[in-house]
């Protein structure tokens, strides 16, 4: 076992680079690389954002990977998910057996015995509900966002999306903490591809980067005013917009145009996209 943000640094530093050429080459944030090299991941967006910036950050020194991509893993599989509601160990919904002598055999322990029976029953039951109906909301707000008409883009004209009804439900509780937004940056896109997908990104009317990203690589976006993201597959990309988790956008192969500002994201008709 060792020190994956240690190596990072010594080789970073052996090779005489500082943090922001190896920014400038991985197009991650300053920040994030510093929170890597110091083994601060609660610094980071979420384990899956770890895991992809260390392995580009590695590749960019040209080293071997596969001793730390294996600690990588190592840490993160001590990361245990807390259970979702209605997945909890069924273990602790029943009592232990029963064991009495025929003396205390009556109706009132087996009244008892009922009574605790129908009262694991109902928080079953409770449990089912509740994960459908989370389940029914979270399709019901995605459809919502994903089909609402927009105004053409302008970035004066434009009306904002507010962030609590995004395409995807915000993370739980069990996420990440959200990362602060560096000072000189208003907007700040985390763009991570989960499957192969197509994208344009530019920073205040300057282009970025446009070309493929392939599963669990990523993008770092920073400007003062606005952002506009064109993706040739919508539901491949996730997007963190200043820290916060949106989600994927649209639909696996959906083409979509979207203006980010520093508190809203609005997507943009098509027919109607000019920059």
């Amino acid at each position: 076992m060792f020190s994956v943000g240690e190596a990072l640094r010594r080789a970073r530093q052996e090779q005489g680079l500082d943090v922001s050429t190896v920014a400038a080459r991985t197009k991650i944030s300053a920040r994030y690389l510093e929170a890597i090299e110091a083994d601060d991941r609660k610094a980071l967006p979420s384990g899956f954002f770890y895991k992809s910036f260390v392995d580009q950050y590695a590749r960019a020194l040209s080293l071997d990977t596969r001793e730390i991509g294996a600690e990588v893993d190592r840490i993160l599989s001590a990361d245990a998910p807390l259970p979702l509601p209605g997945q909890e160990n069924t273990d602790s919904r029943y009592l232990p057996p029963v064991t009495a002598t025929p003396r205390f055999r009556n109706r009132g322990l087996y009244a008892t015995l009922a009574a605790f029976a129908a009262l694991a029953l109902v928080v079953l039951g409770c449990s089912a509900v509740y994960v459908w109906w989370h389940n029914l909301r979270s399709t019901a707000t995605a459809k919502a966002a994903v089909t609402q008409p927009a105004q053409p883009v302008s970035t004066a004209s434009a009306v904002p999306v507010s962030l609590e009804h995004s395409a995807r439900p915000a993370p739980s509780p069990a996420a990440a903490p959200v990362t602060p937004v560096a000072s000189d940056a208003k907007v700040l896109l985390d763009l991570m591809a989960r499957e192969e997908t197509w994208l344009s990104v530019s920073s205040d009317g300057k282009p970025v980067f446009q070309g493929l990203l392939q599963p669990n690589q990523s993008k770092t976006v920073e400007g003062k005013q606005f952002a506009k993201l064109r993706v040739g597959n919508a539901g491949g990309l996730e997007v963190r917009l200043n820290g916060r988790l949106l989600g994927t956008l649209g639909e696996r192969g959906q083409v979509l145009v979207v203006l980010f500002t520093p508190d809203n994201f609005q997507i943009v008709p098509l027919a109607k996209e000019s920059d």
